[in-house]
C-alpha cells in the first residue's frame, strides 16, 4: 500500500508522517527537505533532513536532487506547501508536503523531537 511513487490520479500531495515512515522503510530515495528557519532547527530537528530555508530555495534549488522523492516540511505544514507547489511548478514532479509539518512528527511519529509555538 502506502502513496504512489508517481503524482497519480488522486494528485495525492500531502503525506501524513506514518505514511512517509512507512515508504522510508521500503525504500532509500527520499530526502526529508526542512524549510524552517535557523532558528527554529535549533529547537528540533529531524535527522538527516536537508535545511534550505523557505526563502533561499529559488537561490539553492540545483541542490536538490529530481531523481528522488523530495519530502517537504516545516513547522505546521504551510511553508512546506508553498515550497512543494514552487518546486512542482520549476519541474519537480517528485514532490511532497509533510501533512503538520515537524509538528505532526513529533506526535505521531518521535516524540523527542520537542514541539514549540
Amino acid at each position: 500500500m502506502g502513496f504512489s511513487i508517481k503524482n497519480d490520479a488522486s494528485g495525492k500531495s500531502d503525506l501524513t508522517p506514518l505514511e512517509i515512515i512507512q515508504e522510508m522503510e521500503k525504500r532509500k530515495d527520499m530526502m526529508m527537505l526542512d524549510v524552517r528557519e535557523p532558528v527554529e532547527v535549533q529547537i528540533c530537528h529531524i535527522e538527516n533532513a536537508k535545511h534550505i530555508p523557505m526563502g533561499e530555495i529559488p537561490s539553492k534549488i540545483e541542490e536538490l536532487p529530481r531523481d528522488k522523492d523530495l519530502v517537504v516540511f516545516c513547522h505546521m505544514g504551510v511553508r512546506s506547501k508553498q515550497v512543494m507547489n514552487y518546486l512542482r511548478r520549476n519541474g519537480f514532479s517528485r514532490v511532497y508536503n509533510l501533512k503538520g509539518g515537524i509538528d505532526r512528527w513529533s506526535v505521531e511519529v518521535d516524540p523527542k523531537v520537542q514541539r514549540y509555538r
